[in-house]
């Protein structure tokens, strides 16, 4: 069984900026002192829910997924905008992307095509707060080899260390029944 993880994640300090404006019984998972998640139903696995946008004008929010066998990315969203974003897809990785469109229909061709159209920049993660040694990091990350590989998961599992959100693992909106830990507004 494959890990399929997604959700939102802000720091802990825009809590409070935050959690006043989330519909009633949205559930929140405090990750660790730094960072807290909180799911919706319309979270997908790589599709944020399209309340982002709006939320993101209270503070800056983190949109992770990870596809564990499938790909794994995440989105920045700030002011209503999605400031930078990243999928990696592993299937496209073993492909000539051409040959694979040529096989989908019209409807999954457009999300290749949005796979095509990423933004990763490093420097947004300076709106959670993260040292510039953190982003240097993260920057080299991004440039290096994002691929599922002969360690598998290295390049995920890295980006959570960097972010020091290692505990955002095997949840996600449909897996938070029965879980304690799970605390909702």
């Amino acid at each position: 069984m494959s890990e399929f993880t997604y959700g939102n994640i802000i720091r802990s300090v825009d809590k409070t900026k935050l959690l006043e404006i989330l519909p009633t019984g949205t559930p929140t998972l405090k990750l660790n002192e730094d960072w807290i998640a909180f799911f919706t139903s319309e979270d997908g696995e790589f599709v944020a829910s399209k309340q982002l946008k709006a939320l993101s004008e209270n503070c800056p929010i983190l949109y992770f997924t990870n596809l564990e066998d499938h790909g794994w990315g995440f989105e920045i969203f700030h002011r209503g905008e999605v400031v930078s974003n990243l999928e990696v897809l592993y299937e496209l990785m073993d492909e000539e992307f051409d040959e694979i469109m040529d096989e989908y229909d019209e409807v999954e061709a457009s999300i290749l095509e949005g796979y095509m159209n990423q933004n990763p920049d490093a420097e947004a993660f300076k709106l959670f707060g993260l040292s510039d040694e953190q982003i240097k990091c993260i920057e080299e990350l991004l440039a290096g080899n994002l691929a599922f590989g002969e360690e598998e998961f290295v390049a995920v599992e890295r980006f959570k260390e960097l972010l020091g959100i290692e505990e955002m693992s095997w949840i996600r909106h449909e897996r938070i029944d029965g879980r304690s830990e799970i605390e909702y507004v």
